[in-house]
C-alpha cells in the first residue's frame, strides 16, 4: 500500500504584488489612450482654395545655372531686372521677395538680385537653394 503523509510541506502562495502592479499599469495605459468622444478640438478645414491674391504672395525670382533670371513668368537679364522689380514690388502689398537659385549659379548674380530688389522697395528676403 502507498504511504502518504502530510508532513512539513509548505503550501505554495503566489506573490500578487507584481501582478497588481502590472494590472494598474495596464489600467493607466488604457485610460490615457482611450479616446473619449467629447474630447479633442473642433477643426474646420478649408476647401483647398487659396484666398490670397497674387499681390499678397511674395514675388518669386528664379536664377538658373546659365544666369537666366525669371521674375514670375517674365524672363530678363540683370539690365532689365530693375525695371521689372520696381513695377512688381510697387503694385504688391506684400513686399517679400523669394529668390530660387540653382546650386551652380554664380554668387555674384544673386547678390546683385538681392541688392536690386532692396533698391526697388522689397522688405523681406528669402533664399532658396
Amino acid at each position: 500500500m502507498l504511504n502518504i503523509s502530510k508532513g512539513n510541506h509548505k503550501r505554495f502562495k503566489p506573490d500578487l504584488a507584481p501582478l497588481i502592479d502590472v494590472v494598474f499599469l495596464l489600467l493607466i495605459f488604457y485610460m490615457l489612450t482611450f479616446a473619449i468622444p467629447a474630447q479633442g478640438l473642433d477643426v474646420k478645414l478649408s476647401n483647398g482654395t487659396s484666398s490670397n491674391t497674387p499681390e499678397e504672395m511674395p514675388l518669386v525670382i528664379r536664377i538658373n545655372q546659365a544666369d537666366d533670371i525669371r521674375v514670375g513668368d517674365q524672363s530678363t537679364d540683370l539690365k532689365g531686372l530693375m525695371k521689372i522689380l520696381k513695377s512688381e514690388i510697387t503694385r504688391r502689398s506684400n513686399k517679400a521677395v523669394v529668390v530660387h537659385t540653382d546650386d551652380k549659379a554664380l554668387y555674384d548674380i544673386f547678390v546683385q538680385v538681392f541688392d536690386m530688389a532692396r533698391q526697388a522697395g522689397a522688405s523681406d528676403f528669402s533664399l532658396v537653394l
